[in-house]
């Protein structure tokens, strides 16, 4: 018999889940609440800082910690260190899943950094950065994963968009594009795996609390409140979203009440969007 505790939770005993950037934030949350769903957890993280974003990524520790706490839930999981810009990298990443589990079901491609400025002022390290990790990882990791998916009884793709992939963000045009990309992949990718049975779909966040939006505010000189409020101003829900209601929308995604919604974005924004 099921947990009490975790009964709401879709049942993904025997299932094995990928999450990139899952060193912390709402992929830390992703994590924690597909292992109480019973999923055995492949935890990515590039687990060193880059160029760009100046503010600091998650660190090798921080990966091992959500290990351990997958462990202490009783669950099984394995770290992963791997830039999803890198297609060796992730290719690498994807193997090593296979050798340990020989299966792979659920993919969240959550992975995302962030930079800030008009448009006409980014640099192309800043633009490369942004769509290579935020569309582009989405694309490479889902390619180097689409095989074993493809093989699974269930298989459910998940990834990471934003409000600012269906409406324009003033002085985040990269961010925007990259997002943008996010959804109209989404869809792609929904109609050329649901022969397989695949679902694709995305998630839509608002101004959530997180580690890449504190570091941005860091970055600018800000702080945290003073950059939620250019996406809280729009939300008619005027509060900062937790990341758990992220894990929320996703865990409904990966349950059997979900099992022909694909190609759908879900959002979770506060309202943003109804304006």
């Amino acid at each position: 018999m099921r947990d009490p505790r975790t009964a709401s939770l879709p049942d993904l005993t025997g299932q094995v889940a990928l999450v990139t950037g899952a060193g912390r934030g709402q992929g830390r949350s992703h994590c924690l609440a597909l292992a109480e769903a019973g999923a055995t957890i492949a935890a990515l993280d590039v687990c060193r800082d880059l160029d760009v974003p100046s503010y600091p990524l998650a660190t090798r520790a921080e990966l091992d910690e959500v290990v351990a706490d997958v462990e202490r839930l009783g669950g099984r999981a394995v770290p992963l260190v791997a830039d999803v810009r890198d297609p060796g990298e992730v290719t690498a990443a994807v193997a090593a899943v296979e050798k340990a589990f020989g299966r792979l079901d659920v993919l969240v491609n959550n992975a995302a950094v962030l930079t800030s400025a008009p448009f006409w002022e980014l640099s192309e390290q800043q633009w490369t950065a942004v769509v290579d990790t935020n569309l582009s990882g989405v694309w490479r990791t889902t390619k180097a994963a689409a095989e074993l998916l493809r093989r699974s009884p269930r298989g459910r793709i998940v990834n990471i968009a934003s409000t600012g992939g269906v409406r324009a963000v003033p002085e985040f045009a990269h961010y925007v594009a990259a997002k943008h990309g996010v959804v109209g992949l989404t869809r792609a990718m929904a109609i050329e795996l649901a022969n397989d049975g695949v679902t694709v779909n995305a998630i839509l966040p608002g101004a959530v609390d997180s580690p890449m939006l504190a570091g941005l505010a860091d970055e600018l000189g800000l702080t945290p409140d003073d950059v939620h409020k250019r996406w809280l101003h729009d939300q008619l829900l005027v509060e900062v979203i937790a990341p758990a209601e992220v894990t929320g929308a996703l865990l409904w995604l990966l349950s059997d009440s979900a099992r022909h919604v694909t190609g759908h974005c879900l959002a979770v924004d506060g309202g943003a969007l109804a304006r």
